[in-house]
């Protein structure tokens, strides 16, 4: 929804849109949506696979609609969260297919294209997974650290990359009942450290795993 432009806090109505993995297949109100993407600009539709948003799109636009392929999780690395709270983190299996690209490297390349590429990494390290790649983007382990030393209030900050790799190299020592591992490196640690892990990875908070105990 647009209003006037001597009423908003923005330059122009530039009516842009980006769907980065979701689609509209749930709604209900299907007929406004598809009216409201023929008065778009420019429709970015960001996905492993063609969405129910860019089906809908080609069915009004011939033209302003992007498909841009983001990786499955086979294709990139990276940490999770369970609906337990405890994370995990997985490695990439395969290299990304075709012209498909981590959702990191995306989001990059928006940020450099609108001109605050240096600002959107400045607390990153950036790579090319593959040497060669096209695209340069910041490492799994460097955005997980940004979200450690921001979420203090629900205690997302002592789950560090290192911690979550070393859960996954002793997974068999960790009990499948109490999730605690008995022994070993993560002696203690609950699997997946699940928040609310408190402080630095260097105090080596357990993680929590009740959020509820009466």
């Amino acid at each position: 929804m647009w209003g006037k432009n001597d009423l908003i806090d923005k330059d122009s109505n530039r009516r842009e849109l980006s769907v980065w993995g979701q689609a509209p297949n749930s709604q209900t109100r299907g007929k406004e949506m598809v009216e409201a993407m023929k008065k778009l600009d420019v429709l970015a539709v960001v996905d492993p696979y063609p969405s129910a948003t860019a089906a809908m799109a080609a069915m009004v636009r011939k033209d302003g609609v992007y498909l841009l392929p983001a990786c499955t999780q086979l294709e990139t690395s990276g940490s999770v969260t369970a609906s337990n709270r405890s994370l995990q983190w997985r490695e990439r299996v395969i290299r990304p297919l075709f012209e498909a690209q981590t959702d990191q490297a995306i989001m990059y390349a928006f940020a450099k294209k609108f001109g605050w590429g240096p600002q959107f990494v400045k607390n990153y390290e950036l790579w090319k997974p593959d040497g060669d790649a096209k695209f340069e983007e910041p490492t799994p382990e460097s955005v997980l650290k940004e979200i450690n030393v921001a979420t203090w209030t629900i205690g997302y900050t002592g789950q560090s990359p290192e911690r979550l790799k070393l859960h996954m190299k002793n997974q068999n020592t960790f009990d499948v009942k109490t999730l605690r591992a008995n022994g070993g490196p993560c002696d203690g640690d609950y699997y997946g450290l699940p928040w609310p892990c408190y402080g630095t990875p260097e105090i080596k908070h357990p993680g929590s795993p009740n959020l509820y105990d009466e």
